[in-house]
């Protein structure tokens, strides 16, 4: 389960007010702007409105309200659609602050062959990051997003960026978590591509960083402030079958056989 946080702002706001628009078109307008009020923890979308325009401060999406209000009014939605629209516009506040992030990772990274045998030029290369960077901010992002900040609220946060926490297998971890929405719709196990798990990371206020090959290129790949333990323990429980999971109990079987050992020598 996750925990979605946005800063109630107005800009947000009309955001969301958009996306649920083009989600939720047989919906009466007026019935989803009071949802979308409920939804982020006011009394009326009035009131959130005007919460709005005085400050921007984080709340969290209740996507219960937001259903529960639109069952009142004789509409059955579900609370995930509340959720896909908050995390939609959530996305696309973490695109706007970094200018590198795409669906893939950080960065360009290196030229590509084309389909003619031909290297792309800086031109073509620049076009399928802008390419890829859209289908970020596309809605096909959004349970991969929420999935991936259910597991990053399992992990332990450490004061600084660590060593061997690569985005690419906290990804891995990510995709294969059995998980749900709050309340309690299945999320995951789900694909996640590598920039939409740096973008929720980003979102739920982890450190990043940016790392480069040989000749200067962006890896895609970024590291974390977080506890290399703890994810080994999530991949451990997560992916039993994964190459990490199965060096670590070969590696526990060992020592278990060398305790054994040495208990019959006593």
């Amino acid at each position: 389960m996750f925990n979605l946080t946005i800063l109630a702002n107005t800009a947000n706001l009309t955001a969301i007010k958009g996306e649920l628009l083009i989600l939720l078109p047989d919906v009466k307008s007026s019935h989803r702007c009071e949802a979308l009020g409920r939804g982020l923890g006011f009394e009326s979308y009035a009131s959130a409105r005007e919460a709005a325009k005085r400050n921007s401060f984080p709340i969290t999406a209740n996507g219960a309200a937001f259903r529960d209000y639109l069952e009142s009014r004789g509409f059955a939605v579900k609370a995930s659609v509340f959720y896909q629209a908050v995390a939609k516009v959530a996305i696309a506040n973490v695109v706007s602050a970094n200018e590198h992030l795409s669906v893939w990772g950080i960065g360009y990274g290196r030229s590509q062959r084309k389909q003619d045998g031909k290297w792309e030029s800086s031109e073509e290369r620049y076009s399928r990051f802008l390419q890829d960077r859209s289908e970020l901010l596309s809605r096909d992002a959004t349970r991969p997003f929420l999935a991936s900040l259910a597991l990053l609220a399992k992990v332990v946060r450490t004061k600084t960026v660590r060593e061997g926490t690569g985005s690419y297998w906290v990804k891995h971890i990510a995709e294969n978590f059995e998980c749900t929405y709050p309340e309690g719709e299945l999320l995951g196990p789900h694909y996640v591509p590598n920039g939409v798990l740096i973008a929720a990371a980003i979102h739920a206020g982890f450190l990043t960083k940016s790392h480069y090959d040989e000749l200067g290129y962006h890896s895609l790949n970024v590291t974390f402030n977080m506890s290399k333990p703890c994810l080994e323990d999530l991949d451990y429980a997560i992916r039993p079958d994964s190459g990490r999971s199965q060096d670590r109990r070969r590696e526990e079987e060992r020592r278990a056989l060398k305790r054994s050992g040495r208990r019959r020598w006593v």
